[in-house]
């Protein structure tokens, strides 16, 4: 049986942890099954396009207020971490937030758990990292992590906590020698457990080309987010000087970030429209085709104003992966992967001439550039090959694992149905937690979450939903199979004039997500619960092969002629309206009216017998077959 190993990561995907991405796939060319979860959705829709060539799929955390209904009902079932939570105020104050930390890892723990996850491993000793410690305390499984940079040395806020999460994790890794001493320096008493494991390159991906043409203008490239201690205003700086010397260049620095206006502001004083470019955030498919493109790479990495810095820049590894001349500055690990004049160039931080003298030298030196990228490249191909760095990061996780089955509490005679709800909880559909329940064991997906808590009878079904995640991802997945999206606007034309473009199209971009999901988990029908979920559904069933059904609330969300034509593709359904149902030729339950005393003492109140909610599950039960 494979390793199932869990990911946890505050955010995913970020647009700059391009190393997290590699590591994860480079597992899975190994065999590793991958369950990753994600605490919060990431900032952005774009994606990079090897996100798609991920098997495992990214499991979010609930929204909000299913986050606190979860959290409420493990106070009340005895499994909250009341004495941890507790020690962790008293520890480390209300800033570091131990109660958030604990409400997420309890989804988390049941999903790992759920799953049967051996072991889980967290990049960055931050949020993610302190919410493993919950982790492990509800679920017993065990959980590494990767430290980086600013991560241990800044952003955790305590040692003492960092030592903490040196402590209670199976191993640690740093990217570095370098951050490997500081670790140990903060956390001696963990230095047996703290191994170095450089990030990796694909090199699949990053390939060594020929030269560009010496008729083409020289070309200088920087990748980084857009902060200070990137050090491209040194950068913008040395720019300058070189224009002053009349060398013919080109520079490009891709990247976003805060300060994007104030670095446009300084290539304009500087003189260097034109010349210096900042085209934002690009997916790294158009970074590889950019450091194909240039001559020589720059990051002139600095200690910012609060002390932080870079520690092993990925974008240096996959610049010396192409083949291409690195200028980079002496500091953190570095020169771990840039040996001056061996594989590169360095210069001191903040040494805007020596930065410009050593610029200029590879400007004017094919040879040179040509020696120092072959050299780089062959480093890379000794000691940053992501195939061997993640085969040392299997290594560690294979001697601590604890190998668990799988928790399974589908029900076998409808494990192939699932069910869509657009949103929950709905007041506008009374009997919805009621069908919810008599299906318990199928997959449920929500959509969106209610504005309102979950009534305290229906509390539990929160257990037993997977709510998909915002419209970020959503759109993410939209805009990375433009071919699919475009198919599925097509569609929108054989509906009647009056399905809404909007309508149409948030359900479209649902579908589009949840078709693969469907795919994975071998679900062969879905039921619709009410009209919107019903538009989704259509469109699911012409990509995804299955066959669907409805229940329709009364009125429905759509017009008659939609809701005719909706209802047509349905094997069948509920419906509380008799002449709907009278169109269809039987196929639809009509759920049966209240009786008169329930009418009166209850008005507007969902009543749905056991022996009608029995025959529908039974229904189902034949539908899923």
């Amino acid at each position: 049986m494979p390793m199932r190993l869990g990911y946890l990561y505050s955010r995913y995907p970020v647009i700059s942890q391009t190393f997290c991405d590699a590591e994860m796939l480079a597992l899975e060319r190994r065999g590793v099954e991958l369950e990753i979860g994600s605490i919060n959705p990431p900032f952005t829709s774009l994606r990079h396009g090897h996100c798609a060539k991920l098997r495992a799929e990214v499991r979010y955390g609930p929204p909000p207020r299913v986050v606190r209904t979860v959290a409420k009902l493990a106070r009340r079932d005895g499994i909250w971490p009341a004495v941890l939570v507790a020690k962790y105020e008293a520890r480390y104050g209300p800033a570091f937030k131990a109660g958030q930390r604990a409400r997420n890892a309890l989804f988390f723990a049941e999903h790992f758990l759920r799953r049967g996850v051996a072991h889980f491993h967290v990049h960055f000793a931050r949020h993610a990292t302190h919410t493993a410690l919950f982790v492990k305390e509800i679920s017993k499984i065990g959980f590494s992590f990767t430290a980086h940079a600013q991560d241990f040395m800044l952003d955790v806020g305590s040692d003492e906590l960092l030592r903490e999460m040196c402590r209670e994790a199976a191993f640690v890794v740093a990217v570095s020698d370098y951050s490997r001493e500081l670790l140990i320096q903060k956390c001696p008493d963990a230095a047996g457990k703290i191994h170095r494991i450089y990030n990796g390159v694909d090199l699949r991906k990053f390939q060594a080309g020929p030269p560009r043409s010496p008729a083409l203008r020289p070309r200088v490239l920087s990748i980084g987010r857009l902060i200070e201690f990137k050090g491209f205003r040194d950068l913008i700086a040395a720019c300058a000087e070189l224009k002053k010397r009349g060398i013919q260049f080109e520079c490009e620095i891709i990247g976003d970030g805060p300060l994007l206006r104030a670095l446009q502001d300084a290539i304009t004083a500087a003189g260097l429209d034109g010349i210096v470019q900042l085209p934002g955030a690009l997916s790294q498919e158009e970074i590889v085709c950019r450091l194909a493109d240039c001559d020589v790479f720059a990051l002139a990495s600095i200690v910012d104003s609060k002390g932080a810095s870079d520690i092993l820049p990925t974008v240096i590894l996959e610049a010396m992966a192409t083949g291409l001349p690195v200028v980079s500055t002496r500091l953190s690990a570095i020169p771990e992967m840039v040996r001056n004049g061996e594989s590169g160039l360095l210069v001191n931080p903040g040494d805007v001439e020596g930065l410009a003298n050593a610029i200029e030298s590879l400007l004017r030196d094919e040879q040179l550039r040509a020696r120092l990228g072959a050299a780089g490249r062959g480093k890379i191909e000794e000691k940053f090959d992501v195939d061997k760095t993640a085969a040392q990061l299997l290594g560690l996780v294979e001697a601590v694992a604890v190998p668990r089955s799988p928790l399974n509490h589908a029900d076998r005679r409808l494990k192939r149905c699932a069910h869509l709800v657009w949103e929950w909880p709905n007041p506008k559909l009374p009997g919805l937690d009621r069908e919810l329940a008599a299906i318990a064991g199928a997959p449920v997906y929500v959509w969106r979450s209610g504005s309102i808590a979950p009534a305290k009878r229906s509390e539990r079904l929160v257990q037993a939903l997977e709510f998909l995640p915002d419209a970020i991802v959503i759109k993410a997945e939209w805009d990375a199979d433009r071919a699919g999206a475009h198919e599925i606007e097509s569609w929108q034309r054989e509906l009647p004039p009056a399905c809404n473009t909007a309508d149409y199209l948030e359900a479209a971009r649902v579908a589009l997500y949840l078709g693969p999901k469907l795919a994975r988990s071998g679900i062969h029908h879905l039921h619709a619960t009410d009209s919107r979920a019903l538009l989704c559904a259509w469109i699911l069933q012409r990509f995804a092969k299955i066959t669907i059904s409805a229940t329709i609330e009364s009125p429905p969300a759509f017009a008659s002629d939609v809701m005719e034509r909706l209802l047509a593709s349905c094997s069948g359904g509920r419906v509380s309206d008799a002449k709907i149902r009278a169109g269809f030729d039987g196929r639809f339950l009509l759920e049966p009216k209240p009786p008169r005393w329930r009418r009166l003492f209850r008005p507007g109140g969902a009543y749905i017998s056991e022996q009608f909610l029995q025959q529908w599950r039974n229904q189902l039960e034949t539908w899923s077959r």
